[in-house]
């Protein structure tokens, strides 16, 4: 949806939801996104019959439609239920980044092999968002272009990683002034990491490309689908929808966070919500384009990360932030926000025009409380039920990451080729404390030092 389109949503001109607590639940329709082109995917039909699979995937986001995909790919009879339509959820709405590093090791001690196998997988597959891309002729604006860690200072914890990720093999360097200036074309950043691998993505047009190549390997996929219940039969698993049902030997549940879902209600309570909104610009102009991010990677500032932004094939500036508590719905305030920020790092931007074309907001369920640690997590919710949820802000490397590795351990009858530690849900312990301390200490905290440059 446009600009001009929100503000006349806004003023009552056009019949829509009501618009603050769809904002701030994260659950505006997907057409506000700016990721949906104007010619919208496909619009599968719901199921309206019953019928038979050997895996029934629920959700079809990043993770569970690689998990189809991959499935499909080994011969299974998959059928995807998903409660909207594909990339609808978190998966359509994210940043559009293609981080190919993990920003922490500590979760993986919890490992039986303290995260090694993990590890080597992740590096290995590092590049699996263009690989899929490239396998599948997926036209989903994918550039390995890179990215930028930039920082205002000199920080210790950035010359760790690249030593790190050095040693596994990673082509990055640590940059100063000079060289920032020329990939950033700013001299706001005087140190900083180059990440040559990396990059952006249309996380909808990808989520939607996976979809579609599953189906062309023979999976099925229903959309406005919500499942209702799962429910034993015999050895098997019945899967209801109001229309029809699907009876799988295996369930995997792939859905964002589990709100609103009556069956296995106590996945619900296993993460910490926190809601994000994403902000794309009209497309640029040359003069613009000459002077913003001219390496057109996919910029980072560190350590606060509070305008992350990339630069899209339809030369848009796409970023994103955590609003204000209350304040989510409110476009105007967090679009002014990131053109001071813009216009103070490229001060000779001057008075040119950037205008918002789109904003929206999505709701991430993370896995832990401490940001940097949100891995997925793969739970036994019964025997022939899984979950693979709780992807936080990493879904676009990690999603297709693990519905891959997961798909081949299921295809393969080798459940211990799983990365993942299989766990019990558990709930989590005061799930709106994380929230809060994000959105009303350490976002505003990290405005005013951006603001001030103490960063």
């Amino acid at each position: 949806m446009s600009w001009s389109e929100y503000r006349r949503a806004v003023a009552g001109q056009v019949p829509v939801f009501p618009v603050a607590d769809a904002y701030e639940s994260g659950v505006v329709p997907i057409r506000f996104s700016g990721w949906p082109l104007s010619q919208q995917a496909p619009a599968y039909p719901a199921l309206d019959q019953d019928i038979a699979a050997d895996v029934v995937v629920v959700g079809a986001g990043l993770a569970g439609a690689s998990l189809a995909l991959r499935l499909a790919e080994n011969g299974v009879r998959v059928v995807v239920l998903e409660a909207d339509q594909p990339g609808s959820g978190a998966s359509g709405r994210n940043a559009g980044h293609v981080q190919p590093y993990l920003a922490s090791f500590a979760p993986l001690r919890a490992h039986a092999d303290q995260g090694r196998r993990f590890t080597e997988y992740f590096v290995e597959h590092r590049d699996i968002v263009f690989d899929l891309c490239r396998k599948h002729g997926l036209e989903a604006d994918a550039a390995k272009s890179g990215m930028v860690d930039a920082a205002c200072r000199r920080h210790g914890a950035l010359e760790d990683k690249v030593k790190r990720w050095k040693d596994f093999g990673y082509d990055l360097d640590l940059v100063g002034a000079e060289q920032l200036r020329e990939l950033l074309g700013t001299d706001a950043y005087s140190h900083g990491i180059h990440w040559r691998e990396g990059g952006r993505v249309n996380p909808y047009l990808f989520t939607n490309g996976m979809i579609a190549a599953a189906i062309g390997l023979g999976a099925r996929v229903h959309g406005n689908s919500c499942v209702q219940a799962c429910e034993p039969n015999g050895a098997s698993w019945r899967v209801r929808t109001a229309t029809g049902s699907v009876v799988a030997q295996q369930v995997v549940i792939c859905t964002n966070g589990h709100a609103g879902n009556a069956f296995f209600p106590e996945l619900a309570r296993t993460q910490f919500p926190l809601v994000a909104c994403g902000m794309a610009t009209r497309p640029l102009s040359r003069d613009v384009l000459d002077i913003v991010n001219p390496a057109r990677v996919t910029l980072m500032q560190y350590p606060a990360g509070l305008y992350p932004l990339i630069i899209d094939g339809r030369d848009r500036l796409i970023t994103a932030t955590i609003p204000g508590v209350g304040r989510a719905q409110r476009a105007a305030d967090h679009f002014a926000y990131f053109l001071r920020y813009l216009r103070r790092t490229y001060p000779q931007l001057g008075d040119a025009r950037i205008e918002l074309e789109s904003y929206w907001t999505g709701m991430t369920a993370n896995s832990s409380s401490d940001y940097e640690a949100s891995y997925p997590k793969l739970y036994r919710v019964a025997d022939g039920v899984l979950a693979l949820i709780n992807f936080g802000s990493w879904g676009n490397v990690m999603g297709p990451m693990m519905g891959t590795n997961l798909a081949d351990a299921l295809a393969g009858d080798r459940f211990q080729d799983c990365l993942l530690p299989l766990e019990t849900p558990k709930a989590v312990q005061f799930p709106g404390l994380f929230e809060t301390k994000i959105r009303r200490v350490l976002i505003p905290a990290a405005r005013l030092a951006d603001r001030l440059n103490l960063v």
